[in-house]
């Protein structure tokens, strides 16, 4: 799972999370792999924003081609849509942020979905990739169950 760089309250029910994911996770034999973007949020949550950083740049000798979307197991590209993060040069510090506003998201575990051309992501045990790493923040409001 990747690391919770930090959850916490920003005003009354509005509540923040930074994950952050680098390329060592990334290890599936295959062309996507799912990473978990911490715990699930609380019943009735609403997604007020969500954005995407590049961190470090993706890099790696056999795959030529890596997107990241944003979503939950029922949708994976419910919050952000795919982007690219390995071709086409995408510089460290560039961002993607949420296409809309007011996803519920009540009580689903957001998660990150990363998929690779050219080659798999790796081979069960190691990555393919040899660099890279992205943040991903999530801004909800908690709402109280009556």
């Amino acid at each position: 799972m990747a690391s919770v760089v930090f959850e916490k309250s920003i005003g009354g029910n509005v509540k923040a999370r930074r994950v952050l994911v680098s390329y060592t996770e990334l290890v599936t034999a295959g062309a996507s792999q799912n990473i978990s973007l911490g715990t699930a949020l609380p019943s009735g949550a609403i997604l007020m924003g969500a954005r995407y950083i590049l961190k470090t740049v993706f890099t790696s000798g056999s795959i030529t081609g890596i997107t990241a979307e944003v979503g939950t197991s029922a949708d994976t590209d419910g919050i952000i849509t795919a982007g690219e993060l390995l071709s086409g040069s995408p510089a460290a510090g560039s961002e993607r942020a949420v296409e809309g506003v007011g996803v519920g998201v009540s009580a689903a575990t957001p998660l990150i979905r990363f998929t690779a051309s050219g080659a798999n992501l790796g081979d069960g045990s190691a990555t393919a990739l040899t660099a890279g790493a992205i943040y991903v923040d999530l801004v909800y409001v908690a709402l109280p169950t009556f």
